[in-house]
């Protein structure tokens, strides 16, 4: 385990190859995900066919889904029409009842709570239909509950898409089957690829650099870096895990030639 003062010692503000649960080590260098972030910036924006206000992103395992999610939610979007859309990240697998859906919906917007899930619906609607606020939802991973998500797209159908739903899944045979009846709301669905080797490498090295250290290359090794790359599988996941390791192993081998130099 890497502690605060290792860290410090190496150069480092913070850890480079944690997976933190925000976007301060987004990296905009991807070509997919930048495709991905254009194409979904593009549906936002756009008022066209009020009965299509869902879109699905579909990557592989590692390929940094939940980055792009999270970076799609917490991003303002202007639009002409509608005026702010305010973007609102779930993780869906740790919704486990539908009201937690509605809930987390409610607290986001800032609005008193409610004591059933028809309330709650109808205090979201009245909410956006008085203001000019627009909603994203941005949920990683399947919805669980598709009885209000529907209800949502629904009204949104009625009220100049002022909730429109972005959902990442994983890319798999037929990945929007499992949609069911939202399938008739799809209006977006765009498959995207890992990263290549070269630009998980340099992702790893613009983490270091965005983690504080003033040369990465003088503390890792350009080849281990390459070579953590390579062996990734072009999984983000894969690679933030090696890398760790690697970092940690090579911390613990400096602070022992200088308990040595010590004695």
């Amino acid at each position: 385990m890497i502690s605060t003062k290792d860290l410090v010692n190496a150069n480092f503000l913070e850890h480079p190859f944690l997976m933190y649960p925000d976007t301060r080590f987004f990296f905009p260098h991807f070509t997919e995900q930048r495709k991905v972030i254009e194409i979904a910036y593009g549906f936002m924006s756009s008022s066209n066919d009020p009965q299509k206000n869902l879109g699905v992103i579909a990557g592989p395992v590692g390929a940094g889904k939940t980055m792009l999610a999270l970076k799609l939610a917490s991003s303002v979007h202007a639009n002409l029409d509608q005026g702010i859309t305010h973007g609102i990240y779930m993780k869906t697998n740790t919704i486990t009842e539908p009201r937690h859906f509605l809930m987390t919906v409610i607290d986001a917007l800032g609005l008193p709570s409610a004591r059933s899930n028809a309330n709650r619906l109808e205090s979201i609607f009245n909410h956006l239909a008085d203001t000019p606020q627009g909603l994203l939802l941005v949920l990683d991973g399947p919805p669980v509950d598709q009885d209000y998500l529907f209800e949502m797209l629904t009204w949104s159908v009625e009220n100049n898409k002022k909730i429109k739903t972005l959902i990442f899944l994983q890319d798999l045979y037929e990945t929007t089957t499992n949609l069911g009846d939202l399938n008739e709301f799809l209006g977006l669905y765009h498959p995207f690829r890992a990263p290549s080797v070269q630009e998980i490498a340099n992702m790893l090295y613009s983490r270091c650099k965005m983690a504080g250290h003033p040369d990465p290359l003088s503390l890792l090794d350009e080849n281990e870096i390459l070579n953590i790359a390579s062996s990734s599988h072009n999984s983000l996941t894969n690679a933030l895990i090696q890398a760790n390791q690697y970092l940690e192993e090579l911390l613990e081998e400096k602070k022992s030639k200088l308990t040595i130099m010590d004695i």
